[in-house]
């Protein structure tokens, strides 16, 4: 048995490895920019060097906190006109100019160099005199922007014509000699460094590939290390950790499905055998029409229909608790608690449990009537054995292979929830957690998740696995 285990976690391991790619490198295609959830944007911090210095210092701070500074992967195939270093350069402005550049012309020191006098010619404006007229300012500041953010594609050429253009008519105003001064010598510096990028541009750098490895030092490295360890990382939308939050739903989504899962197996078992041993007569004509209501009705349907006729007076039908989980707080006694959760819980416990009980009881009927036409089943009707031991004691047993392989489904559902009815009933579980991370982008949250049903999932079929070979002795030696 152990070594069957262990044959099966050799092809299981892989899909875990498969699926956390696919989720961490999802992650990283996500929109939104996670360093912005810790800094405010650019655009709302006040026009002055020191701020935006201020700004480029705590971005890069958090950005460092988050790994964002470590390459993706343990390896990479990139271009020879790339350095290695490039993965360190974190600020947005930055690294699309600069990947732009080199993309372009393959010369990394000339446009690195660029880059900073550019980076001096825009820190050397704002010492732009008070008394120069408004308009002037916004002008150059605007041109500058667009050799950094040059969105419209503007030639950069064309760029340096307007600087040059919008200098000199700042030279006929009062005190502009001041200005011309001041921008004239970095405005050339950075005129000179561009054309020197152009003049030592090595295209031919960019389809040359190199293969570079990164080492354990990487993102996905401590991604995942920190899944296996319990350390999720922070939620982008509160900035708490992922754990906690996880492990606050997790416990509601268990309380709902555990219930869930105990009545529908509990119900449709003896349903399911009771409608196979009264076959096509009325008990199980009767069963079999209500076991496929209950299967055709969808689930979002059945919980609006609960909620609006058994919980609102206007009906004249409030029986049962509303939507949320009650209002008292955590400082009453334990059982006032315990009940009043209970009462909010029995609603939505049925919604999830009635199309299982369906689903399940219509598996156990048509597995119990294949195996009572068995010969050996009907060997031990002419025996004389009585029907209920041969029914309980042999058909069932060999009837359970259905019934686990349900049992792979039931670990995924039990933590993953159920969207529809969490978010209906007001459910702070995990397909509430889900659905509201989403919507608010808290990727993290979202793809650990993900993370978790995956192992869930294949956890599920390795323990159906060992059940079959404790069902069926014949299934050990395959």
């Amino acid at each position: 048995m152990l070594k069957r285990i262990i044959k099966k976690l050799g092809y299981f391991l892989p899909t875990l490895v498969v699926v956390s790619l696919v989720a961490f490198f999802l992650s990283k295609m996500a929109p939104g920019d996670p360093v912005e959830h810790y800094v405010p944007p650019i655009d709302e911090l006040p026009s002055s060097s020191y701020s935006v210095a201020s700004y480029e210092k705590q971005y890069i701070k958090y950005a460092r906190e988050l790994g964002l500074d470590r390459p993706l992967f343990y390896l990479s195939l990139e271009s020879m006109a790339y350095p290695d270093t490039f993965h360190q350069i974190v600020l947005p402005r930055q690294k699309e100019l600069l990947d732009k550049l080199v993309g372009q012309y393959g010369n990394w020191s000339e446009v690195q160099e660029y880059y900073r006098v550019l980076e001096n010619l825009d820190k050397t404006f704002f010492q732009w005199p008070d008394s120069i007229a408004p308009d002037n300012r916004i002008n150059f500041q605007r041109t500058i922007g667009q050799l950094f953010y040059n969105y419209k594609e503007v030639p950069i050429n064309s760029l340096f014509q307007k600087l040059t253009k919008e200098l000199n008519a700042v030279d006929q105003v009062p005190y502009g000699d001041q200005v011309v001064g001041l921008l004239s010598p970095p405005l050339t510096k950075t005129i000179d460094a561009y054309q020197k990028i152009k003049n030592t541009a090595t295209p031919n750098k960019l389809a040359r590939p190199t293969l570079r490895w990164h080492g354990t030092n990487n993102q996905y490295h401590q991604w995942i290390s920190g899944f296996l360890m319990g350390d999720f990382g922070r939620s982008i939308r509160d900035r708490r950790p992922v754990f906690d939050k996880i492990k606050e739903a997790a416990w509601w989504t268990l309380s709902i499905n555990l219930m869930a899962i105990f009545l529908a197996f509990a119900v449709s078992i003896p349903t399911g055998i009771y409608s196979a041993n009264h076959v096509n007569q009325k008990p199980d004509r009767i069963i079999g029409f209500l076991t496929f209501v209950f299967f055709s009705i969808p689930q979002f349907w059945m919980a609006m229909l609960l909620v609006v006729f058994l919980t609102t007076p206007q009906y004249g039908m409030n029986w049962f608790a509303s939507v949320g989980l009650g209002d008292l707080g955590t400082d009453a006694p334990f059982w006032s608690r315990f009940w009043e959760r209970l009462s909010h819980l029995i609603l939505p416990v049925f919604c999830v449990t009635y199309g299982t009980i369906a689903f399940i009881s219509r598996q156990v009927r048509g597995s119990m009537l294949d195996v009572i036409q068995k010969d050996f089943i009907q060997t031990a009707f002419a025996k004389g054995i009585p029907r209920k031991r041969v029914v309980w004691h042999h058909a069932f047993r060999n009837a359970l292979f259905p019934l686990i392989t349900l049992i792979a489904l039931v670990f995924p559902a039990a933590l993953g929830g159920s969207v529809i009815v969490e978010v209906i009933f007001n459910i702070p579980g995990m397909g509430r957690l889900l659905f509201d991370s989403i919507l608010s982008r808290d990727w993290p949250v979202v793809f650990m998740v993900l993370m978790i049903v995956t192992l869930l999932t294949v956890l599920g079929n390795l323990v159906a696995d060992v059940l079959y070979n404790l069902a069926d002795p014949r299934t050990r030696s395959k």
